[in-house]
């Protein structure tokens, strides 16, 4: 049976993501897809998995690595977040990635991403300050602009804390 779950994580918090969907496992839910907030998780309390989560391109190459050292490619979100597990029974189960500056170059990546993005956004809200007249749409769509830039300021801030404590 499959089970859903909505909850919120910044990109800063991916080891909490990792330490939850983890946690879940243990319950006897198994993480199988994510959609916007959205986990998707499958019952069975004979199994456990430990997960880890990167973030970046992905090539064949870059999966088999996983794959040869024993994880499990469960899904990837945008093609740039990608989720692996492994049976938490494994002894001496070895992340990959995740010395300190593979992490801190992951959050680099992050910050590069999300960067672009809010570029992009900016870039996208020209026509509405062209245009303004001050609608109630107008006025609206500027108020969750305004509710989004504050959020990417929120994400740029969280992942250069990340950053520095990793350098």
């Amino acid at each position: 049976m499959t089970v859903k779950k909505f909850k919120l994580f910044t990109p800063s918090d991916v080891q909490k993501e990792e330490r939850w969907l983890t946690e879940m496992s243990r319950k006897g839910l198994h993480f199988i897809k994510y959609r916007l907030g959205m986990y998707y998780f499958e019952e069975d309390p004979n199994q456990s998995y430990v997960y880890q989560i990167d973030f970046r391109d992905a090539d064949a190459d870059y999966f088999q690595l996983y794959k040869d050292a024993g994880w499990e490619q469960v899904a990837s979100f945008i093609e740039k977040f990608h989720y692996f597990r492994m049976p938490a029974n494994q002894k001496n189960i070895q992340k990959i990635y995740s010395d300190r500056e593979s992490v801190k170059e992951t959050f680099q990546r992050m910050i590069q991403f999300y960067l672009t993005m809010f570029v992009a956004l900016i870039a996208c809200q020209a026509g509405l300050i062209a245009t303004w007249k001050g609608y109630v749409f107008q006025i609206i769509a500027a108020s969750l602009v305004g509710i989004v830039f504050i959020l990417y300021l929120y994400v740029f801030f969280t992942l250069k804390r990340k950053i520095d404590f990793y350098k």
